[in-house]
């Protein structure tokens, strides 16, 4: 809906409506450069009215708000996170009893409803039986012999794999298990989602544009009965935020290195209690074990940057192999002006990274290059204030991050 009907629906004006989109408060699409809220629009909005409600600072919203978009405050963490603001607040609304009384009932209301979400235990998942087809030896390619099983609900929970070849891999909690190769000194689990919990609440509104770009594009395709890979999710991960608006008849495959990261992910999109066809994968990017070929689309959010930085070259070069000819590539891509401070100080905490880490221009240059119809926007946003903390720990405050979306097939 249009500004002036999105500002009607909630009693207010469109230049409160556009303060707080300029704030981040709210994130709408646009289309020809004018803004189209919808119902994630209004639910945000619905939520901002309950904060301010409980006499919350734009400010304190504008952090409750990047977090729930970050997780929905099924991350523990965060969670406790929310909590411990609405604790805080309670105090200080105590102090002002006569005036806040009311404000003081409902966030006690709110207190509960929150508390409440750490429930019972999820349903536990495993490999949906369709997949069996897309495992593949990573050393020869063939298929392998499944044995010494645990299946449930047509998933499977535990079981062991044998190749021909002598290669050998087991299922463990759903989990499919392969080869990490070696890792880098510089390479750590994020089991606290710090890369996300410590950026600030710009960077986060900026990275909920690019989602909904990502988003756009993925489901203006026909992704019924397509594979979409997601790797390297201990960086950063899309699908695990933005499941509800992709399609639910696509073959998600989610990997990363470490099987405790894929673990916590895993145990988070249990969380959102959607019936999805997910195969989890604890290998290493190019020791997948799947089949050549079998992904139709790759799904790389900063992945790049982060290979750039710790293998010298970026993260789509290790899954080549596994990509079909036709396949689509999106993603986000993250960089800095050559030659800034913060370049700078990037290559003193990782003095082996590539030399077009955070290249722009080396990075569209190769989607030309090796990708047909590459849509790239170089100067999506940018923030010069990344947060803290481990988040972009290099990035000299006041310097431009930009964030550039991209979409492009083989």
């Amino acid at each position: 809906m249009k500004i002036s009907e999105f500002s009607d629906l909630f009693g207010t004006n469109p230049d409160t409506i556009r303060y707080y989109v300029n704030m981040g408060l709210l994130v709408p699409r646009t289309h020809n450069k004018r803004y189209d809220f919808g119902a994630a629009d209004e639910n945000d909005m619905k939520f901002l009215l309950q904060l301010k409600n409980y006499q919350f600072s734009l400010h304190e919203i504008h952090r409750i708000l990047a977090l729930r978009r970050l997780s929905n405050f099924d991350s523990e963490d965060d969670l406790n996170d929310y909590l411990g603001m609405l604790k805080t607040q309670k105090r200080a609304l105590a102090e002002q009893r006569v005036s806040v009384d009311k404000a003081l009932t409902d966030i006690n209301v709110h207190i509960r409803e929150m508390a409440a979400k750490k429930g019972p235990e999820t349903v536990r998942t495993g490999i949906p039986l369709k997949f069996l087809d897309l495992i593949a030896c990573p050393h020869c390619g063939c298929s392998m012999k499944l044995s010494e099983c645990t299946i449930e609900n047509q998933e499977i929970m535990s079981g062991q794999l044998t190749c021909s070849c002598g290669y050998k891999t087991s299922i463990r909690n759903g989990i499919l298990l392969g080869e990490t190769g070696p890792v880098s000194i510089g390479d750590g689990m994020d089991l606290e989602r710090n890369c996300y919990r410590m950026m600030s609440p710009e960077l986060l509104s900026l990275v909920q544009r690019s989602y909904l770009w990502m988003a756009d594009r993925l489901n203006s395709c026909d992704l019924s009965g397509k594979v979409v890979l997601e790797d390297c999710i201990n960086n950063y991960c899309f699908c695990y935020t933005n499941f509800v608006e992709l399609d639910p008849d696509a073959l998600y495959i989610i990997c990363d290195k470490f099987e405790p990261v894929v673990e916590m992910y895993k145990q988070l999109i249990e969380k959102l209690g959607l019936q999805l066809n997910i195969l989890y994968i604890a290998a290493g990017s190019h020791q997948l074990p799947l089949k050549r070929g079998c992904v139709d689309y790759y799904i790389d959010y900063d992945s790049s940057n982060e290979f750039a930085i710790l293998q010298g070259s970026f993260a789509v070069k290790q899954i080549q192999e596994y990509l079909s000819d036709d396949a689509a590539y999106v993603g986000v891509f993250t960089h800095f002006k050559p030659g800034c401070r913060s370049m700078e100080e990037l290559y003193k905490e990782y003095p082996g990274a590539w030399q077009f880490t955070f290249n722009s221009f080396r990075f569209e240059q190769c989607l030309n290059e090796e990708w047909h119809e590459a849509e790239y926007d170089p100067k999506f946003g940018f923030v010069t204030d990344s947060g803290w903390g481990e988040s972009f720990s290099y990035h000299v405050q006041g310097e431009k991050l930009w964030l550039s979306p991209f979409f492009c097939r083989k």
